[in-house]
């Protein structure tokens, strides 16, 4: 079983870091973004929140999520490679989470809002990496290596201020 969200506020090791400067770059993202360790749910919770949070690595998730739903789309198995995706990802939030609610309260989180956005957050993760793999992409995808943050127990916040936040 993955530890999903086991190492939230821990440091990235060096190898961490690669990982998630590996998947700023493969969404195109500037190599200057610095990339800062959230310690705490309430700093978490303040980033999250916060007004001025910077768009571009939605948006750069957002195109290639249509980028890959589009090639899926053109396949001659697409009906078949789209409910394929959704219980796929149905299955693993079961599997791998439990009822997928509150992910956060067995490491002290009792926030109802903060849980269920990470709930959401590793749902669309496991989703988009899914995405990814049905599409035929490659292990070093971006979505792939998203799933592999989750899996090493991080959560990728948000970009603001220049800095990709990671808790």
């Amino acid at each position: 079983m993955t530890a999903w969200f086991a190492t939230l506020g821990e440091a990235l090791a060096d190898a961490e870091r690669a990982l998630v400067r590996a998947y700023l770059t493969g969404l195109g993202l500037e190599p200057e973004l610095s990339i800062e360790t959230v310690t705490d749910f309430q700093s978490a919770n303040r980033i999250l929140v916060h007004p001025d949070w910077d768009r571009r690595w939605w948006d750069a998730e957002q195109r290639e999520r249509r980028h890959l739903e589009t090639k899926l789309l053109a396949s001659e198995a697409s009906g078949q490679l789209l409910r394929t995706l959704s219980q796929a990802v149905d299955d693993s939030l079961v599997a791998e989470q439990g009822a997928a609610f509150a992910p956060l309260a067995s490491f002290g989180c009792t926030d109802e809002r903060l849980n269920r956005v990470a709930a959401g957050a590793l749902a669309e993760a496991l989703h988009l990496s899914r995405l990814a793999e049905l599409s035929g992409a490659a292990p070093s995808h971006p979505f792939s290596l998203k799933r592999a943050i989750f899996a090493g127990g991080h959560w990728p916040l948000v970009v603001l201020g220049g800095r990709f936040y990671v808790f």
